[in-house]
């Protein structure tokens, strides 16, 4: 969060702040393999056009290019540069997550990418279980990680010898298997306390969930968002990665349109909603402000916006002094690079949004948690 901040501080008035995000992923399907060599020619061919005609740097143009050409698959990673050569910096870094590919250069970089998906980032436990064994992955910004020996029960198996104890060993196995969910759905409640995950995904035989499910806390229903088919001991990470991220895609879809339609009603009906960049930038201030929304990276906000340089202060309007303290006005090109530095360090959900269309022409949004003038409103009338 620290870099973050720094990031978000940095401003160049010569204008020379580079910016790039490019995601190369390996792909399986042969199909798809011009895929990562036609976004590393995008980056390329846009950074050959800089040359000569942009105020950044040609050596950092340089390095960039250098870099890119050496990129191969990445590990599925986004590879995200931020570079200013006249104030010695150079920040690279490999991000999980999904990317669009871009390249820009201002007076400040270009964070909202980066933030949108850091700050909306979820992690979701991935418990696979059957009636001997239980697995348990996480699964964060499509990275997927296996953690099954925080699980330490012993795996005591039941034999059967002989046809004359069939009901009593049906019965020990029964309740064998009740103490294994129930220690697996323990660990789980456990690990959520302790904010570990956000989120959970069952993988398992069909035929076990019944058993399963009776054994979960109800907070960990609260908290389930779906569970598969597989075989827990013989299905592979990547096979588990697969499945769970259906699940997760569809979550994300379903919960990204519920948000909008939510914040967009709410301004509608004059409730807890603000649509449009004015609108946004009042709520901002008044500290009304529960969750940002704004347009992936291929909309881009065609609003611009100015943020004092100071204490935060924000206006729509392009003004050189802060009317609150006097302080230099910054502006960004992109109003969400200027409201998205004013979240910083404040209790604000920001989510960039990649399905739903938001209401034009500014495409920028909020969810509140208040009103302040209907607060005021209400205190007159009693």
């Amino acid at each position: 969060m620290e870099e973050l901040k720094e990031l978000a501080g940095f401003w160049t008035d010569k204008g020379d702040a580079l910016s790039m995000y490019l995601q190369v992923r390996t792909p399986s399907e042969l199909a798809h393999r011009e895929e990562p060599i036609f976004a590393k020619q995008k980056i390329q061919q846009a950074l050959g056009t800089l040359r000569g005609k942009s105020p950044a740097d040609r050596a950092d143009i340089q390095r960039v290019l250098e870099t890119v050409s050496a990129m191969k698959g990445n590990g599925g990673r986004a590879k995200v540069i931020f570079a200013c050569h006249g104030k010695g910096l150079w920040r690279e870094a490999d991000v999980p997550g999904d990317f669009s590919t871009r390249l820009d250069v201002g007076s400040a970089f270009t964070l909202a990418p980066l933030l949108g998906q850091q700050q909306s980032r979820r992690r979701y436990c991935i418990a696979l279980a059957d009636r001997n064994r239980a697995r348990l992955l996480l699964l964060e910004a499509r990275e997927i990680s296996e953690h099954s020996q925080v699980l330490d029960e012993e795996n005591e198996k039941i034999r059967t010898t002989g046809a004359g104890k069939s009901v009593h060993l049906e019965r020990q196995k029964a309740e064998k298997t009740r103490r294994h969910f129930t220690f697996l759905a323990e660990h789980l409640l456990h690990f959520y306390e302790h904010k570990d995950y956000d989120h959970l995904i069952v993988g398992c035989r069909e035929e076990m969930w019944p058993e399963i499910e009776a054994a979960l806390h109800p907070e960990l229903k609260r908290i389930l968002v779906g569970r598969f088919a597989v075989d827990p001991g013989l299905a592979p990470a990547d096979e588990v990665k697969e499945k769970a991220q259906v699940i997760v895609d569809q979550r994300d879809r379903e919960e990204e349109a519920r948000l909008v339609e939510k914040t967009i009603g709410a301004a509608t009906a004059k409730g807890l909603g603000a649509v449009g960049l004015k609108g946004v930038i009042d709520a901002l201030e008044k500290g009304e402000v529960r969750s940002l929304l704004w347009p992936d990276g291929d909309r881009q906000s065609t609003q611009s916006a100015s943020l004092c340089e100071n204490c935060g202060h924000l206006e729509a309007d392009d003004l050189r002094a802060c009317t609150l303290c006097g302080a230099r006005m910054r502006r960004f090109a992109h109003a969400e690079e200027a409201l998205l530095r004013h979240t910083l360090g404040r209790s604000i959900e920001v989510r960039m949004i990649h399905r739903v269309k938001l209401p034009p022409p500014d495409e920028i949004a909020a969810l509140l948690r208040f009103r302040v003038d209907a607060n005021v409103a209400e205190a007159m009338v009693s």
